[in-house]
C-alpha cells in the first residue's frame, strides 16, 4: 500500500517510515499539512497517518480535504495529547482510527494489515 506519514517529529516519521517499509508497504513523510495536500493531490495513498498538532495548523482540520480527494482514504490519527473532546471531534470527521502516542508499534502493524486486506477485498468485488 501507499502511505504517507504526516508528522513533524522528524525521528518518529522515520521510525513510522522504516516499519512500514520492512511490513512491505511504500511510505513517503512530509512534516506539515500544507505540504501533505500536495502530495495528496499529486498521488492518492491508501492510508494516511496523520499527527493531530502539526507546525501549521491541526492535522484533522485535513481530513474532510483528503477525503474530497480520495474518498476510500484510511485515515489514522495520531496524538500526544489526547482529550475526550477531541477524540470525540476527530471521530466526526470519519477517520479509520484514533491512536494515542506512544503507541505500540505492533497494534499499528495489525491496523495496517487490517486496511490491507480490506482494499484487496474491496478491488475484488
Amino acid at each position: 500500500m501507499e502511505i504517507l506519514i504526516v508528522e513533524d517529529d522528524p525521528i518518529f516519521s522515520k521510525l513510522l517510515e522504516e516499519a512500514l517499509s520492512l511490513w512491505g508497504h511504500r511510505a513517503k513523510s512530509v512534516c506539515t499539512g500544507g505540504l501533505a495536500l500536495e502530495k495528496m493531490k499529486k498521488n492518492p495513498f491508501d492510508v494516511i497517518l496523520l499527527d493531530i498538532f502539526l507546525p501549521d495548523g491541526q492535522g484533522n482540520r485535513l481530513i474532510g480535504y483528503f477525503k474530497n480527494i480520495s474518498p476510500k482514504v484510511h485515515i489514522i490519527t495520531m496524538t500526544g495529547h489526547n482529550s475526550r473532546e477531541l477524540e470525540k471531534e476527530v471521530r466526526r470527521e470519519g477517520i479509520s482510527y484514533y491512536m494515542i502516542k506512544p503507541f505500540n508499534i505492533d497494534h499499528l502493524k495489525d491496523l495496517i494489515d487490517h486496511m490491507n486486506l480490506k482494499n484487496m477485498l474491496e478491488r475484488e468485488a
